[in-house]
């Protein structure tokens, strides 16, 4: 199965599922607070459903509270339950790496050996910010812990790859490549565009939007 955000969604969804064909106040309690984190995670808070479900567990209506949770797994059923914040998300990402790939692109028809190496510079730039951002996202949608302070490239790589703890999120062969275009990203932080090649930023932008594209779409 494709892992991708709606991952997490989906699991608390199924529980709820579960929980709605079980009898007991417990339960009940259980999937409307799993269907209030739902909609906070996708449509916010200020959902009419947020309100219904609120009410119910405030005054320990239990009926409306399975009502508003099977509401909530209806609406997710009908895809109803999209994520602006995610939707904006992929759309600059996606946006980002057209930018890169249009600076790699005047970098090939440019005749200007200088300007040739700023554009590879800015494409390779791009790209890894797009990178980070991913792999940021990438983790927050599998429940991997990282440190928000420190939210670099081969730290979210990292966490995201530890085979000696059973989390391989990404694959081997994905890993290796991630270190690669890290390092292409330093290269474009430290001003050396001079060392980066043609192929090596066209084969990052490639990269990056095929790895978006699995894990994230």
């Amino acid at each position: 199965m494709r892992e991708d955000e709606n991952t997490s969604i989906k699991t608390r969804i199924d529980r709820i599922r579960d929980l709605l064909k079980m009898s007991g106040t417990a339960n009940s309690y259980v999937a409307a607070n799993l269907a209030q984190s739902v909609i906070h995670d996708t449509v916010g808070g200020g959902h009419p459903i947020m309100a219904a479900l609120e009410d119910a567990l405030t005054s320990s209506d239990w009926i409306r509270a399975l009502a508003a949770s099977t509401t909530v797994v209806t609406l997710y059923d009908e895809g109803a339950l999209k994520s602006p914040r995610l939707t904006i998300a992929r759309e600059i990402e996606g946006d980002i790496l057209d930018i890169a790939q249009a600076q790699a692109e005047a970098a090939e028809t440019s005749k200007d050996a200088v300007h040739k190496q700023v554009h590879r510079g800015i494409a390779a730039f791009l790209a890894g910010a797009s990178l980070e951002d991913a792999l940021r996202r990438l983790c927050d949608a599998r429940g991997i812990v990282y440190d928000a302070q420190r939210t670099a490239i081969s730290k979210l790589q990292a966490a995201l790859y530890q085979p000696s703890k059973q989390i391989e999120v990404i694959s081997q062969s994905e890993n290796k490549h991630i270190t690669a275009w890290g390092d292409t990203r330093n290269k474009a932080d430290h001003g050396r565009f001079d060392e980066i090649t043609q192929t090596e930023v066209v084969a990052m932008i490639l990269g990056v939007r095929a790895l978006v594209e699995k894990h994230l779409s």
